[in-house]
């Protein structure tokens, strides 16, 4: 393992200003990396031998306690480095000392995460994400950011296609959710390369099941004959109403009355609330017109 030295640098302006600062270095892959540690002290405070300030400079006691929180930070990542058998470079050093494993597991950071997402995101969506969140941390709940490698994706995606059955829409749905937050490990400096770069999710062909227009006018018929149950009379109608308008349930569920006039409605996509969207505008269909 690496020497980590502790050092105060002085130079020539250093000693006719009697100050200097105090830097702890170490070679990564033979190249030198100095790290500052913002402490800068009389020269005739420095122990050269216990590589410690003197108790005689004011606050000795804390700048030391700085400077052991450094090397430990500098160990930290050394020793990380070597139990996955991870070469580390200068580059790939400063990354990781600069940004320390804050998170014992992918999913402690998911958690930090979805804190900025729940703002910019629906209910319905996060929802989904923690359904998702759930099933993977079920089938590693120790699951690292160095764990996930292009391999260790084909692994998961097996396991959800033949262990958990899930159909190949619902696998690949997954997958997506998951590459939200690698790309945003990423991003953030916690991951040195996206794996999903080299493992595509494949679009699928949806699958709808749609009723007959045989099914959808008895359906009609029902409603008319006002047989049913208040409650499910109201379904009924709340039903029939995204037939015929073709809007999705939760933007029905929004919709207000002076957002319809005789011959259209108008609405905006909750989904895309926090853009700036344009309002959308449907003519009313002859059903609508008849029930509303």
């Amino acid at each position: 393992m690496s020497t980590i030295n502790t050092y105060q640098k002085i130079t020539k302006s250093a000693s006719r200003c009697g100050k200097a600062p105090i830097y702890v270095s170490l070679y990564v892959s033979r190249q030198k990396v100095e790290l500052p540690t913002g402490i800068s002290i009389p020269i005739k405070y420095w122990d050269e031998t216990k590589r410690r300030i003197r108790s005689g400079e004011k606050g000795a006691a804390d700048k030391n306690l700085i400077i052991e929180r450094i090397q430990a930070r500098v160990n930290d990542v050394l020793v990380r480095a070597r139990l996955k058998n991870k070469k580390l470079t200068k580059d790939s050093f400063i990354r990781a000392f600069n940004r320390p494993d804050d998170y014992d597991t992918f999913f402690d950071f998911i958690d930090f995460y979805q804190k900025r997402l729940s703002a910019r995101i629906e209910a319905s969506t996060m929802n989904i994400h923690k359904t998702v969140i759930k099933k993977l941390k079920e089938y590693n709940p120790e699951l690292h950011f160095d764990d996930i490698t292009h391999e260790w994706l084909e692994d998961y995606y097996i396991y959800l296609r033949k262990k958990l059955k899930n159909n190949e829409n619902t696998a690949y749905k997954n997958m997506s959710t998951i590459r939200k937050y690698v790309r945003a490990a990423v991003r953030l400096g916690y991951m040195e390369e996206n794996p999903f770069e080299s493992w595509a999710i494949k679009r699928t062909t949806a699958s709808y099941i749609y009723l007959t227009e045989e099914e959808l006018e008895r359906l009609v018929g029902l409603y008319n004959e006002k047989s049913l149950e208040d409650k499910y009379q109201d379904t009924l109608e709340f039903f029939l109403f995204l037939c015929f308008s073709s809007l999705h349930v939760g933007d029905a569920k929004q919709l207000r009355i002076e957002q319809i006039s005789s011959t259209h409605l108008t609405y905006y996509r909750i989904k895309n609330r926090n853009k700036k969207p344009l309002p959308i505008i449907i003519p009313l269909s002859e059903p609508l017109k008849k029930n509303s």
